[in-house]
């Protein structure tokens, strides 16, 4: 049988290795000239580091697993976290307890209170109740108008832009909920890391489909997804100008939903169901710097003056002696795709972003800097709203052997890589268990 898979993303790659491993006859076809999608990895001064930040949770099981099954679990390493938050013009340290105390933009009630609510969504298990409210209007009744207002209210709206108060109270819950699993017996946020970039994940998952014969096809855009009686016939892709076509039994799309309608046309339930999580873009610089910006990890911007959500200073996590005693720094935005940012020129842009560096660091300079590259990406976030969980399209299309796998699928946790290889996972199970059900027959 021969499986045709959309996309060499994670989700992609992982569900071709489990497919070559049971001997599928398997073709990749990537659209890009490289393999990984948001997880892959550039050279910066020579240094490789991801496209967008990247780290891994002490609960991200089905990645770590999968890390053990390709011998190369002792390329990730574990390292203590650190989180400062900037507000109304002013840096603070945010990553225990204590410094939740010691912040002084909250009322002393309302520190306590911000506290007690993160330490009951800690331990709410059942997420089903919070599935027909938005986290704008949980926050509000639960938490109050200070804390929405002063944090969490800006995290949404720096995170989701127009669309913050549509998002989901089942989207929240999960984002707390999987920052407080991974930390240790002293309250500290530990990460883990693949030391040498997610390159050595992808590369291995590479080598692994090529060796076990299946084969990849990068620079190979999906035009059509060609039925015949509601059943899989082939795919056409353009590969240089020049289209082609390439017969399967199978096929698992894991492109983004608005692309994956303009491959093949399903009924209207389907496609409404494909169409009910929205996406936004992600707008990320990645700068080498000669001094470290700041102490954290990773800051949150609630300061509605400053034009972007985040600051990842990447070596305050995994030490600079990996990256040539270089400093490595995100700039993250994730914005909606029609807004200016993504027209405006990259040297204007970044020279706007240095004014605002200097507010938390008032030595920065743009001297600083010996290099900075760019990336953006249109499908970087699902916008999730309430009630999603009747509305998630299935693994399975209404198309006989098109299986559907991208991003809109992974609720109510937040995307992350862990989800993209328990996605593959699952539909590489669906297929197997269909297989064996013939095999039967």
């Amino acid at each position: 049988m021969k499986i045709i898979i959309i996309g060499g993303g994670i989700t992609g790659l992982v569900a071709g290795y489990y497919l070559c491993k049971k001997d599928y006859e398997v073709e990749i076809y990537e659209s890009s000239y490289f393999l990984g999608g948001q997880a892959s990895a550039l050279r910066i001064n020579d240094n490789l580091v991801e496209r967008a930040y990247h780290h891994i949770f002490k609960n991200d099981i089905q990645l770590i697993n999968l890390m053990q099954e390709l011998g190369i679990i002792n390329k990730l390493k574990w390292y203590q976290s650190s989180v400062g938050i900037f507000s109304q013009d002013k840096l603070f340290k945010f990553s225990s307890p204590l410094d939740l105390i010691k912040f002084p933009h909250l009322s002393i009630f309302n520190r306590f209170r911000l506290g007690l609510v993160s330490l009951y969504l800690m331990r709410v298990k059942n997420w089903e109740k919070y599935e027909h409210t938005t986290a704008s209007k949980w926050i509000k009744k639960y938490a109050g108008n200070q804390i929405y207002n002063i944090m969490w209210g800006p995290l949404l709206k720096a995170k989701f832009g127009k669309y913050y108060k549509l998002i989901g109270m089942p989207w929240f819950w999960s984002k707390m909920k999987t920052r407080f699993a991974s930390r240790d017996s002293k309250g500290n946020e530990v990460l883990g890391y693949i030391n040498g970039s997610f390159d050595v994940l992808i590369n291995k998952l590479r080598d692994e489909i090529i060796q076990k014969g299946g084969s990849i096809n990068l620079n190979s855009k999906i035009l059509k997804i060609n039925s015949d009686n509601s059943k899989i016939k082939s795919v056409t892709f353009k590969k240089n100008n020049t289209k082609y076509e390439s017969l399967g039994d199978v096929v698992i799309n894991t492109a983004p939903s608005f692309e994956i309608n303009k491959m093949i046309n399903f009924d209207s339930k389907y496609k409404q169901k494909l169409n009910t999580a929205k996406y936004i873009g992600a707008s990320v610089f990645i700068l080498s710097l000669k001094e470290s910006l700041t102490p954290y990890y990773w800051i949150n911007i609630v300061d509605k003056n400053v034009p972007f959500l985040g600051l990842i200073e990447h070596t305050n996590l995994v030490p600079k002696c990996y990256y040539g005693g270089k400093h490595i720094l995100y700039i993250t935005n994730y914005l909606a795709n029609d807004d200016p940012v993504f027209t405006t020129d990259k040297e204007d842009l970044i020279n706007k972003y240095y004014s605002h560096l200097k507010k938390l660091n008032p030595n920065f300079t743009k001297d600083w800097v010996y290099e900075y590259k760019y990336n953006s990406v249109s499908a970087a976030q699902p916008i999730i709203p309430i009630g999603y969980n009747e509305n998630i399209p299935s693994y399975i299309s209404p198309i006989k052997n098109l299986y559907i796998g991208n991003t809109t699928q992974i609720y109510p946790e937040d995307r992350g890589t862990n989800y993209s290889v328990k996605i593959a996972g699952e539909i590489v199970s669906l297929i197997l268990n269909k297989g064996a059900e013939n095999e039967k027959r």
